[in-house]
C-alpha cells in the first residue's frame, strides 16, 4: 500500500505552488517536554502513576471512542487505496491472512470454507460457506463474488484493477469487448473457479487483500453512480455495520453486525472521530480516546507516551511491514549514473536517521521486502554501510563533475519528521560533493510529477497488501508503466522480464530464490533506490482497553473486532 497504495491520483491543472531551490528550512514544532502539548502550545499537568493523564470520562458501555486522520470520502474499495477502515471492519474476503504467535503468516478460510488449486497452477475452485448473509438479510452467493471481482476491472477511475487483472478475460472486460468476466465459473451459489490467463501462486494470499472485499450484488447495483457515497448502500458480511457518517466533520459511527457469520466481537459501537494529530495528542491524554496510533502524531510528541511511566505498560507494538526508501530517478542525470546512485546510497546516514526522525522506532532494511514478508532474504541484508568517504571516491570515478542539483522534495504539508529527514539526507549528499537542495510541492502537484515519471527524489513508504514479494518488487519493477508510476524509471528490460515470468513460477523454492537474486541485482549491483528503514506501528491503550491486536501488516487501519474493553465496562 502506498501508504496506502494511493494511486487514486489526481490529474492536476497548474502549477507548482512552491518550489524552495534553497537549502530546507526547518521549523520544528514546540516539544512537548515539560506539560508543553506539541504543535498547539497548550499545556497540562504531567500525567500521574495511577492516571498517565488519561483519565477515564464517562462513557457509554461497550462503546470505544478512536480516531483517524481521514474520513470517508469514497468509500468504494474499487476506488480507495489509502483508508481500509471499511474494509477490515464491514467487508469479508473469501480468505484472511493469521498471524501465528511466532510471527509467522499463513492463509486461513474466511467467506470460502476451502479451495484447491489445479496441478498446472492455473485453476482455483472455492466452496463458499453456505451460512453467510449481507447486513441486508441477503444470503452470500458465487455472483456476488463474480460481480466484486468483475468491478474491479470496469469501475470508472478504479485504482484495483491490479488485484483481478491476471484473471482470464480481464482484458476483453476492460477494454469493453466482453461483458462478463469470464475466468470466473459459476457452477452454483456456493461452488465456482476462477482461471487464471498463466499460474499464479500470490494469488490466493492477494485475495485476502482489502480491495478483494466481496460486496453485495444486489446492493451496488441498486445503488448504481451514487455507490460509494451514501451510508445506506454500504453492505456487507463483516462484523460491523457503519451506521452514521457526519458530513461536516467526517466522523463515523460502526456498530456490531448482529448477523455476522463469525464469532461475535465483544466491541459494540465505535464512535471514531476525524482529527489532526494534535487534537488527537490532546483528546486521548485529556480522557476522550480510548486508542491513540502514534504514528499520526508528530514525532516529537511521542516521548511523553513511550518514556511515561504508566504509558509504557500500554503500548502496543507492531513491525510495520512497510518499506521507506529514498527515490531515485534512473532516468534523470546526474542518477542514470550508477556510480552516483551507489555514491548516494554510502552517503546515508541511517542510524541518524533512526534515532532523530523515528525515535528510534524503527530498523535499517536494505532491500525490496521488509523483514517477516514471505521471500524475506537475511542474505540481502547488511551490505549497505554509511561511508561517506567510500561515496567520495565513487562519485569521483563516476566523473560526473559538479554542475548537477540532486532535488530533494516533499509536499507542503509535510510534517516535522518528514521535514528532518530530508534535512539529514540533504546534509548526507552535499557531504559527498553533490549539490542537494530541498523542493516543496503542492501535494497534488507532487503526486502528479511522480505518476509521471518525473520526481528526481522523495521520500517514498509502500506497505504491504498481501504477503508476498510480488506485492512489492512487480508493483515498482514489473513494468514500464509501474517504474513510471513511481518515477524510479528503471530500465533493465532484462530484469522486467524476469520479475514478470517469476510472477509464474509454481515451485515455491524456486520462485522465491529467483526473487531473493532479482533483489539483490537491483537494489545492490544497480543502486535503483536507497533503502532507509522499517518503522514501527504503535498504539496506546487507554484506561478502558484491556486489548487491541493490529492488523498483521502493521497498518494504522483500525481492526474493531480486534479491540477489546476491560470487563467491567462491557455490557
Amino acid at each position: 500500500m502506498d501508504v496506502k497504495k494511493n494511486d487514486n491520483y489526481k490529474l492536476v491543472i497548474g502549477a507548482i505552488v512552491l518550489i524552495a531551490v534553497t537549502a530546507l528550512l526547518y521549523v520544528l514544532s514546540p516539544k512537548p517536554g515539560n506539560g508543553k502539548m506539541a504543535e498547539t502550545g497548550e499545556t497540562f499537568e504531567e500525567g500521574t502513576e495511577a492516571s498517565g493523564g488519561n483519565e477515564v470520562k464517562p462513557v457509554e458501555e461497550g462503546v470505544a471512542r478512536l480516531c483517524v486522520d481521514e474520513g470517508l470520502e469514497d468509500m468504494d474499495v474499487a476506488r480507495n487505496s489509502s483508508n481500509y477502515v471499511l474494509a477490515l471492519n464491514v467487508f469479508d474476503r473469501l480468505v484472511d491472512i493469521q498471524e501465528e504467535e511466532n510471527g509467522t503468516t499463513r492463509i486461513v478460510p474466511a467467506l470460502a470454507e476451502k479451495w484447491s488449486v489445479s496441478e498446472d497452477g492455473k485453476t482455483y475452485s472455492f466452496t463458499l460457506r453456505d451460512d453467510v448473509v449481507f447486513s441486508n438479510g441477503d444470503p452470500l452467493t458465487s455472483q456476488d463474488v463474480k460481480f466484486s471481482l468483475s468491478r474491479l476491472l470496469t469501475v470508472p477511475d478504479t485504482v484495483q484493477a491490479s488485484n483481478a487483472d491476471m484473471i482470464e478475460g480481464a482484458g476483453e472486460l476492460s477494454e469493453g469487448s466482453r461483458g462478463e468476466l469470464s475466468g470466473i465459473r459459476i457452477i452454483d451459489d456456493t461452488h465456482f473457479d476462477i482461471i487464471l490467463d498463466e499460474p499464479f501462486p500470490s494469488f490466493i494470499s492477494m485475495l485476502a487483500s482489502p480491495a478483494c472485499s466481496i460486496l453485495s450484488k444486489k446492493a451496488v447495483t441498486a445503488a448504481g453512480d451514487k455507490y460509494g457515497t451514501r451510508v445506506e448502500d454500504i453492505i456487507g458480511t463483516g462484523p460491523y455495520l457503519l451506521t452514521e457518517v457526519n458530513e461536516e466533520s467526517g466522523d463515523f459511527v460502526m456498530e456490531v453486525n448482529p448477523g455476522y457469520w463469525g464469532e461475535a466481537p465483544s466491541l459494540k459501537r465505535a464512535e471514531v472521530h476525524v482529527m489532526v494529530s494534535a487534537m488527537m495528542d490532546r483528546e486521548f491524554y485529556n480522557g476522550n480516546l480510548d486508542l491513540l496510533p502514534l504514528s499520526f502524531l508528530n514525532r516529537e510528541s511521542w516521548d511523553r507516551y513511550i518514556s511515561n511511566r504508566v504509558y509504557k505498560t500500554r503500548l502496543v507494538t507492531k513491525d510495520a511491514m512497510e518499506i521507506v526508501s529514498l527515490l531515485l530517478n534512473n532516468k534523470m542525470a546526474p542518477l542514470d549514473n550508477v556510480k552516483v546512485r551507489k555514491a548516494i546510497q554510502m552517503a546515508i546516514d541511517r542510524e541518524r536517521i533512526i534515532k532523530e526522525v523515528c525515535g528510534g522506532y524503527a530498523i535499517i532494511s536494505d532491500g525490496i521486502y521488509p523483514r517477516g514478508l514471505i521471500g524475506f532474504s537475511e542474505e540481502n541484508q547488511g551490505w549497505l554501510k554509511y561511508d561517506p568517504e567510500g561515496a567520495k571516491k565513487l562519485l569521483e570515478e563516476s566523473g560526473i563533475g559538479k554542475d548537477y542539483t540532486i532535488e530533494l522534495s516533499f509536499g507542503a504539508t509535510a510534517d516535522a519528521s518528514i521535514q528532518k529527514l530530508n534535512e539529514i539526507l540533504r546534509e548526507n549528499i552535499n557531504a559527498i560533493g553533490l549539490n542537494a537542495v530541498t523542493v516543496i510541492y503542492d501535494n497534488d502537484c507532487r503526486q502528479y510529477l511522480r505518476v509521471n515519471g518525473n520526481l528526481m527524489t522523495g521520500r517514498f513508504i509502500w506497505m504491504a497488501d498481501y504477503n508476498d514479494p510480488d506485492n512489492f518488487i512487480y508493483t515498482f519493477f514489473g513494468t514500464d508503466e509501474n517504474t513510471k508510476r513511481f518515477s524510479n524509471n528503471y530500465s533493465n528490460q532484462a530484469v522486467k522480464a524476469r520479475i514478470r515470468k517469476a510472477r509464474s513460477i509454481v515451485d515455491e523454492k524456486e520462485r522465491l530464490e529467483e526473487y531473493k537474486e532479482l533483489e539483490r541485482i537491483i537494489m545492490i549491483d544497480e543502486a535503483a533506490w536507497v533503502p532507509l528503514y522499517s518503522s514501527k506501528c504503535i498504539f496506546v491503550k487507554g484506561e478502558r482497553v484491556q486489548s487491541y491486536t493490529p492488523y498483521w501488516a502493521g497498518w494504522t487501519d483500525l481492526v474493531l473486532k480486534n479491540l477489546k474493553l476491560k470487563e467491567e465496562t462491557q455490557e
